[in-house]
């Protein structure tokens, strides 16, 4: 429980940038989840901010979501979404793959950036102590488009994360998600911490 009342203080603290996010995690049949997230930057500038995240599994390989978020100083806001298709389920000997398209719109300091990428993502399941945890590794890509100057470049990042239901009586509702990514070439390396409720 002493989690739990940990990740709660957290909440109005929150930031969400992650392009991964809860979309990995096995999900029950038609759910929809509502999430929040803190995330800390560390090239550059150190900020933290607010942000929420809706997820809904539209079929059983096709999960959906959408978020907004603002930070402090120069990440004035971030809009996006994306939908992550499986591609290969997750068997005993393979892990599960799946391609997610996104889009995200920002302010950041004096300049509007829209990106239009995807994200390849692989995750393996595994137990400990009976208790199943779910890893993943994504590489988002895309193209990222300055709104100001109209100057296109090319965008890459490796996200590693994991999610699992917290540990306690009803946790399979309560879900957190871990994630740190490094972002090729560019200063948006962060470390993040998701909680999310999962209902039909």
């Amino acid at each position: 429980m002493r989690i739990l009342y940990s990740l709660l203080v957290l909440i109005p603290f929150l930031v969400e940038a992650s392009v991964v996010g809860i979309t990995t995690h096995p999900l029950p049949e038609k759910s929809r989840i509502l999430s929040g997230s803190m995330t800390g930057y560390f090239s550059e500038r150190h900020e933290l901010g607010a942000g929420i995240r809706y997820t809904q599994e539209l079929e059983v390989d096709q999960i959906f979501d959408l978020f907004v978020s603002g930070a402090q100083h120069s990440r004035e806001y971030l809009i996006g979404g994306g939908v992550d298709f499986q591609v290969l389920s997750e068997t005993e000997d393979r892990p599960r793959i799946s391609v997610k398209p996104f889009y995200q719109y920002q302010k950041f300091e004096e300049s509007k950036n829209g990106i239009i990428g995807f994200a390849p993502t692989l995750r393996k399941s595994f137990s400990v102590y009976n208790y199943s945890l779910f890893p993943y590794i994504g590489i988002p890509a895309g193209i990222k488009i300055d709104s100001h100057s109209d100057i296109f470049s090319y965008y890459a990042s490796l996200s590693l994360g994991a999610s699992f239901p917290l540990p306690i009586e009803g946790g399979e509702k309560l879900l957190v998600s871990l994630e740190t990514n490094k972002n090729m070439g560019a200063s948006s390396d962060y470390v993040g911490v998701l909680l999310s409720w999962v209902w039909r």
